[in-house]
């Protein structure tokens, strides 16, 4: 399980106890690989067959969405979500309240709310969304494209910003003799 933050993270650990503690016999079917759950800040380098993602944000009781989803509301944030979507190997279930033509990009200049939308969008129709403006103007003069500039400068050839979706792999380097 992987959620957007430390509270709905540990919510969903006392609520796991308690279903286990009721129901011993659930924590069985777990064994063969450790159930997790952590938030984007502490996910990365695990993986499992199946991840269920719960994005844990909505509309208020007025039905307006606040636009404030943590740490991908940082710069860079679209890297914590990235991270979070890539720990499936075979499935990811995602559980949300929020739909993705609520997230009004006009009202925000993050790369990782604009991120959020298109892996939405993804999730409901399979189809890679179209890249956003936000998305598209990365990475520029990033970190990633000063890396790329010193690793040219050692004779390589390297691409960046490489993939089609709102996904993307900041550096690429070509292998010379399998191009």
């Amino acid at each position: 399980v992987v959620t957007f933050s430390a509270a709905q993270q540990e919510l969903i650990e006392d609520l796991l106890l308690e279903a286990f503690a009721a129901h011993p016999e659930l924590e069985e079917p777990a064994a063969a690989e450790p159930l997790f759950v952590k938030n984007l800040e502490n996910v990365q380098g695990d993986e499992r067959d199946v991840i269920l993602f719960s994005i844990g944000y909505g509309p208020d009781r007025s039905g307006r969405i606040a636009l404030n989803f943590g740490p991908l509301n940082r710069e860079g944030g679209w890297r914590r979500l990235n991270v979070a979507v890539s720990r499936a190997r075979q499935e990811m279930k995602v559980y949300s309240s929020l739909h993705p033509e609520q997230i009004d990009l006009s009202r925000t200049h993050s790369e990782g709310v604009a991120a959020l939308r298109a892996f939405l969008e993804f999730a409901q129709s399979g189809a890679p969304a179209p890249d956003t403006p936000a998305q598209s103007g990365r990475p520029g003069g990033s970190f990633a494209e000063q890396v790329a500039g010193h690793i040219r400068r050692m004779g390589y050839e390297v691409q960046t910003d490489v993939g089609r979706s709102g996904f993307r792999v900041d550096l690429a380097v070509v292998d010379p003799a399998a191009p």
